[in-house]
């Protein structure tokens, strides 16, 4: 063959080889990118956590219980506690005894009314009102071997069958406090506004500390 002819041919075949060579390129990128193919990892791939990794694509994570520790939202009612029943014990009331009697608590404490007086009630505080009153004068005495504090020793007088409460005065009214010591007594006023028509029945009840109330009953008439 003559070597033109060959160099002529050759030239020929180049632009085409080029041109399949360009293809082979395009058909296997097309090849590598498709569905199908590797692909390299995206950057929200490699920053997902634990937790995105674990849910595969196309389903929902669903949330797990409550924890009953966790602090409630904002907005959110409190959870309502457990209600307990708290039991009260009664104090008892003594028989109640005379008026000129004495009342004995049974623990070393003893009170007996030396007084009894009626008196014009003077209305200072909210809810008093003016008017006949009684004046109820008693003597607490310590027979015991300790101190027996008297602050808390509550004074009520009620009148009638219904035994209605009378309102305490406190104009007038000097009521026992401090404590007394062994062998020793004091003395204490309690005002109480007390119709004149309901005085033939009277009640005088007297409670000190968690010992059992002493009740004196009576009339003046």
């Amino acid at each position: 063959m003559d070597p033109d002819t060959s160099t002529s041919q050759g030239r020929r075949l180049l632009p085409l080889l080029l041109a399949v060579a360009v293809l082979a390129v395009l058909v296997w990128a097309l090849v590598a990118g498709g569905p199908g193919g590797p692909q390299e990892p995206s950057a929200a791939t490699t920053s997902a956590g634990p937790a995105d990794a674990a849910a595969p694509r196309g389903t929902t994570a669903t949330p797990g219980p409550a924890d009953p520790t966790a602090a409630p939202e904002p907005g959110a009612p409190p959870s309502p506690g457990e209600g307990r029943t708290v039991p009260v014990e009664t104090v008892p009331v003594l028989p109640a005894v005379g008026l000129d009697a004495t009342g004995d608590f049974g623990t070393g404490l003893t009170v007996r009314l030396t007084a009894i007086e009626a008196v014009d009630g003077v209305a200072r505080a909210p809810g008093e009102v003016a008017g006949p009153a009684l004046a109820v004068t008693l003597r607490a005495a310590n027979d015991s071997t300790g101190t027996i504090p008297l602050d808390d020793v509550v004074v009520l007088l009620s009148y009638g069958q219904d035994r209605t409460p009378a309102t305490d005065l406190g104009q007038g009214s000097t009521p026992l406090s401090g404590s007394l010591s062994a062998g020793a007594s004091a003395t204490g006023t309690y005002v109480f506004a007390v119709p004149e028509d309901v005085r033939d029945d009277l009640r005088v009840e007297i409670a000190a500390d968690a010992a059992p109330t002493v009740a004196f009953a009576g009339s003046l008439d």
